[in-house]
């Protein structure tokens, strides 16, 4: 098994406790001020060197100082939960069954948010290589 892989598996249940936090604060539209909060501590904690909010609300971080650039794009709002009454379960609790996680935004797309924060942790561990921005 490769390195990355290694690390990847040791992370798992870190990650899922991560996207469990971010699934249970409420980041409806216009109104993720918290969430955006807990993300960047988060990035600042799995070793992100720099992070910020720019003019527009969006997240901004950063691990390596070299010429080529990997971007990963994700969001952290989702929609309205409707009429809680007919959901299974609360949307906001971050619930696992069978290891997989549900509530609101748990697919689109803080699930992919808390896989791209942890996949730069990866690289922190697994060496950034120098040219790597």
């Amino acid at each position: 098994m490769n390195e990355i892989l290694k690390i990847a598996r040791s992370l798992e249940g870190e990650v899922a406790a991560f996207l469990r936090e971010i699934i249970a604060i409420p980041s409806m539209s216009s109104e993720e001020g918290a969430v955006i909060e807990r993300i960047r501590e988060e990035m600042a904690r799995v070793g992100f060197e720099e992070t910020r909010v720019d003019g527009l609300g969006n997240l901004l971080g950063r691990i390596g100082s070299g010429p080529r650039v990997l971007v990963i794009d994700s969001h952290c709002d989702t929609v309205d939960v409707g009429n809680p009454d007919l959901w299974t379960i609360d949307p906001f609790q971050g619930d696992m069954r069978d290891g997989v996680i549900y509530g609101r935004g748990a697919c689109d797309l803080k699930g992919g948010l808390a896989s791209s924060i942890y996949a730069g942790k990866i690289l922190r561990q697994a060496g950034v290589p120098a040219d790597v921005n």
